[in-house]
């Protein structure tokens, strides 16, 4: 495990006090999903903040993967057909949950497919096929009961 940051191709948002992480290929719809998390987090009263869009920062304190921004893009993210808008932010959040855009469909998953290791540490993840074999509420639903299974197992 490092302290080291390392740069990674990803989104970072907290949602309610839970740092999430989104990885996928480029146009896979990161920053549309985190917009979307943010505002639907916003509109149940819950904080949500962009830790940074594109690139983010990656190292290991106390056993946790972190998450922060690099400086220069800290508070912005794309939002394609706009360009470049703003987005309340925080310095760094703990990484609770890793949502992988994926180009497939899985039904049923199994299990081992809910859980990924991040610079030595094991952090829950949570498969969401890409806007183009789901629609934005079923991505959404699938991040939230991913984040309530989270949830419970830190209340145990």
């Amino acid at each position: 495990m490092s302290d080291t940051p390392e740069n990674t191709f990803g989104t970072g948002i907290t949602f309610d006090g839970y740092g999430i992480l989104l990885r996928g290929q480029s146009g896979a719809g990161k920053s549309l999903l985190a917009l979307d998390l943010m505002d639907r987090a916003d509109t149940m009263g819950l904080e949500a903040f962009l830790i940074s869009d594109d690139r983010v920062l990656l190292h290991v304190e106390d056993s946790s993967v972190m998450c922060s921004s690099p400086p220069q893009i800290a508070g912005q993210i794309e939002l394609r057909g706009c360009g470049v808008i703003e987005r309340p932010t925080t310095e760094q959040t703990k990484i609770h949950l890793v949502i992988d855009l994926v180009g497939e469909l899985d039904r049923m998953p199994e299990n081992e497919e809910f859980e990924t290791e991040i610079m030595g540490v094991k952090v829950p993840r949570c498969p969401v096929p890409i806007r183009s074999l789901i629609d934005s509420v079923h991505q959404r639903l699938l991040v939230v009961e991913a984040l309530k299974r989270v949830m419970q197992a830190e209340q145990k």
